[in-house]
C-alpha cells in the first residue's frame, strides 16, 4: 500500500473508532447526543432548508472576509518586508494589535457595523489579515541569503529576484498563515452570529442551545469541523501545485 493509502486508511480507522466509541458509549444521549441522531437531524433539516440557508450565509461571510483579508496581509506583508526601517517603526504597534483578542472585538465590530453581512465579514477579514500578515512579513525576511546572492551575480532584476526566489521561499510561510487562518475566520463569523444575527450558523447554534437542543447543537459544530476540514484538503491540494518545485524529503527505511 502507497503511503497515501495508508494515511488515508489510518485516517478512516480513527474516525469510525471517534464514532463508534461516541455512539455506544455509555453516557447520556441529552448531554452530546449521538451520532446516528445527528445525522437524521442534518437530513431533516436540510430538506426544510433553513439549515442549508445559514450555512450558505455563514460562508459567504467567511470566505468574503478571509479572501479579502489575505490578500491585504499578504500585500502588507511584502512591503513592509521591504523595509528594514518601516518594519522597525511599525513593529510595535503590530505588536500591540496582535496582542488584541480579535474574538473579543466582535461586539465592537457589531456596535459600528451593525448586525450586517459587514460586521462578519470585517471580523474574518481582519483575523485572516494578522495571520496571514505576519506570516508573509516572516517568510520574506526569511528567504535565502545565497540565493539572493546567486541571483544577483546572474543579472537578476529587483522583480525577477522576488518573483523566482524571494516569494518561492515565502511560500511555505504563506500557505501556513493561510491554513491557520481558516478555521480562526470561520470561528470568528460564528462568534459574530453568536453575539447578534438573525441568520448563519451561530445563530443556529445558539437557538438549539436556548431550545435545549443538543442534537441540533451538536449537528451545527459537527458541520463547521467537517467544513474545516474539507477546506483544509483543498488548501493541501493548492500547496502541492505552488510547491511542487520543492524535493520531496523521503523517510529513511
Amino acid at each position: 500500500m502507497s503511503d497515501s493509502g495508508k494515511i488515508w486508511a489510518g485516517r478512516s480507522g480513527v474516525a469510525l473508532a471517534i464514532i463508534l466509541l461516541w455512539q455506544f458509549a455509555p453516557i447520556d444521549p441529552f448531554w452530546f447526543s449521538t451520532p446516528s441522531k445527528i445525522v437524521v437531524y442534518i437530513g431533516d433539516q436540510l430538506q426544510h432548508g433553513k439549515l442549508l440557508a445559514d450555512l450558505a450565509l455563514t460562508a459567504r461571510e467567511t470566505a468574503t472576509g478571509y479572501v479579502i483579508g489575505g490578500i491585504v496581509g499578504l500585500l502588507f506583508g511584502v512591503a513592509i518586508a521591504q523595509s528594514e526601517l518601516a518594519a522597525m517603526i511599525l513593529r510595535p504597534f503590530i505588536i500591540a494589535i496582535d496582542g488584541v483578542p480579535r474574538i473579543a472585538l466582535a461586539p465592537i465590530f457589531i456596535l459600528w457595523f451593525g448586525i450586517s453581512f459587514r460586521s462578519k465579514v470585517y471580523l474574518a477579514g481582519l483575523m485572516t489579515f494578522m495571520l496571514v500578515f505576519l506570516n508573509t512579513y516572516e517568510g520574506v525576511r526569511a528567504s535565502d541569503p545565497e540565493l539572493r546572492n546567486v541571483a544577483r551575480v546572474l543579472g537578476a532584476s529587483r522583480w525577477q529576484l522576488f518573483w523566482h526566489v524571494t516569494l518561492p521561499n515565502a511560500s511555505p510561510w504563506i500557505i501556513s498563515g493561510l491554513r491557520i487562518a481558516i478555521p480562526q475566520a470561520l470561528a470568528s463569523t460564528v462568534v459574530a452570529e453568536f453575539i447578534a444575527s438573525t441568520g448563519g450558523m451561530g445563530f443556529f447554534i445558539m437557538q438549539t442551545t436556548s431550545g435545549l437542543n443538543t442534537t441540533g447543537t451538536m449537528a451545527g459544530i459537527v458541520i463547521l469541523m467537517i467544513i474545516v476540514v474539507l477546506l483544509n484538503f483543498m488548501l493541501d491540494a493548492i500547496e502541492r501545485q505552488v510547491l511542487r518545485w520543492r524535493p520531496k524529503v523521503r523517510s529513511a527505511k
